[in-house]
């Protein structure tokens, strides 16, 4: 397992992948959209995040999004895991495990000591989390009116 900062390049193409992947790492709350994917996650690149991924035998396995911000709430400066991803091939193989904590460790180094993340109801990945020592902070609701 080879983990690393992807390149300009490699993050261009992870969003597009990204965009590929939106309803199913969304649990079907959006929809597939390339460009949807380059709304979200392209400021967040220009604006310091990267992507740090894992390769094996040259075959990309998954990605993990990283960005540092200013939460006002709590007047701190904290890390925040935007898109994970794994292809099925290799799930439950300790690939999500390795990409998040090499993206704590890029945390640590830089000071930041407060991570959050977002995860939809019914993603297994929720389970991973919890098994790092992620604790549920809120939760979203949303109505939608006809």
């Amino acid at each position: 397992m080879a983990i690393r900062r992807a390149t300009q390049e490699e993050a261009n193409h992870l969003i597009q992948l990204s965009g590929k992947v939106m309803k199913e790492s969304s649990m079907g709350y959006a929809e597939n959209s390339v460009q949807n994917a380059y709304n979200l996650f392209m400021p967040v690149i220009q604006n310091g995040g990267y992507f740090l991924i894992d390769i094996e035998q040259r075959k990309l396995r998954g990605w993990i999004l990283l960005v540092t911000d200013l939460n006002p709430a709590k007047s701190q400066v904290m890390g925040n895991l935007l898109s994970v991803y794994v292809f099925p091939k290799y799930r439950k193989s300790g690939v999500a495990r390795e990409l998040t904590v090499a993206a704590i460790n890029e945390f640590k180094a830089l000071g930041i000591r407060t991570i959050q993340l977002n995860v939809f109801n019914g993603n297994p990945s929720r389970l991973l989390c919890e098994n790092l020592g992620f604790k549920p902070i809120s939760t979203v609701m949303e109505l939608n009116i006809q």
